[in-house]
């Protein structure tokens, strides 16, 4: 099966996981051992068992309960923009997904890990190093990665990406995001479903943020059923520009140069769903889509087809995380573009927000 291919069968299976079908019942025997396993781990941790560490500084975990994109990237760069503005020195801890540095903690762009590779360090790692302009601190041992995010860079406070199931990192705000479009999908867990854990995890939750979304629906409202007394906000994304790559620097456009052209997607996302959503919006229709699995490392061959497909159309457009991996392969001077999304809550539950993190993390990060 060609990568693409298994693209193509990762997306039926997501669509799977959001129908109540066959794929459900089929492999319920499954879920119940996985879930039997999750709810162990979870006694162990409330038992002592599994031991929590703590490290000098405040812990804000951004995570999910499902598998497929909710967004926990451009959450975290709004997050740390705003910390930043309000004069903290935050980081952000990755695991460094899709990268090679197995039992390393590596700072992107130091230490000989440069910028531009992806394959040390995985695409959003380097992602939110250029967008944030903060230390990113990559490593699969997030409380070695956070140690050293506090002891070498000075900071404040860590954001740690994607954390809500990383547990042996003691945090002070655990917030999960929830897709306001999709949900929890069937509500059932892996393999069957799309849940990494029970509903029921909910309960660790300080916040709830339901996005891609202005108003909390019936997502919402089955999020409030299962934890009342959890606070639930909205966030939704919305294209700001387009970027490209030339020679190293990232030029901003603005978003009428796609507008009315012929255009081909490449995408290697969990879900793409809402990529070709917001392109919609804009009223962009491809004439061509090319869909790879989640954090696929493009090669030569790729570049080839991808090329060969878009031959007759004027731009390649592409997620801003994937245009970090096509951006080394020698494509016509800008033809190929990513389209910037930026996060957007109203100002009243932005304040409420941030008014919420300074209370768990004793950070004075509620106004400006």
């Amino acid at each position: 099966m060609s990568d693409r291919e298994e693209g193509g069968l990762r997306g039926r299976v997501l669509a799977g996981w959001r129908e109540r079908g066959a794929i459900r019942w089929a492999l319920a025997p499954a879920a119940m051992l996985f879930g039997l396993g999750a709810r162990v781990r979870g006694l162990a941790y409330r038992l002592g068992v599994f031991r929590t560490s703590r490290v000098d500084a405040p812990i804000v975990s951004i995570g999910n309960l499902t598998v497929g994109g909710t967004g926990k990237t451009p959450f975290a760069l709004w997050l740390v923009e705003r910390l930043t503005d309000r004069g903290m020195q935050p980081a952000i801890v990755t695991r460094g997904y899709g990268g090679v540095l197995k039992g390393r903690v590596a700072t992107v762009g130091e230490a000989g890990v440069a910028q531009d590779e992806v394959s040390e360090v995985g695409d959003e790692a380097i992602l939110l190093a250029e967008r944030s302009g903060v230390p990113v601190v990559c490593g699969a041992d997030r409380v070695a990665a956070a140690t050293e995010a506090i002891d070498r860079h000075a900071v404040d406070l860590v954001v740690l990406d994607d954390g809500f199931q990383h547990r042996r990192l003691g945090r002070s705000m655990d917030i999960v995001l929830v897709d306001g479009g999709v949900g929890f999908g069937n509500g059932a867990l892996l393999p069957a479903g799309p849940l990494r854990e029970p509903l029921s995890a909910l309960r660790r939750a300080d916040a709830v943020v339901v996005t891609k979304a202005r108003e909390p629906g019936k997502v919402g409202e089955l999020v409030r059923d299962i934890v009342p007394k959890v606070p639930i906000f909205t966030a939704a994304f919305t294209p700001a520009s387009v970027i490209q790559a030339e020679e190293g620097e990232t030029i901003v456009q603005p978003l009428g140069m796609i507008v009315g052209r012929k255009i081909v997607t490449v995408s290697a996302i969990a879900d793409p769903t809402s990529f070709y959503e917001l392109l919609g919006e804009l009223e962009v229709q491809p004439v061509d889509v090319l869909e790879y699995p989640d954090h696929h490392d493009f090669d030569q061959t790729d570049w080839q087809q991808i090329s060969k497909v878009a031959h007759a159309a004027d731009l390649i457009v592409c997620t801003e995380k994937d245009l970090v991996k096509l951006r080394r392969f020698p494509f016509a001077r800008g033809r190929l573009v990513a389209l910037r999304l930026e996060l957007q809550m109203v100002p009243e539950e932005e304040t409420a927000f941030l008014a919420l993190v300074a209370e768990r993390t004793g950070c004075p990060v509620g106004a400006e």
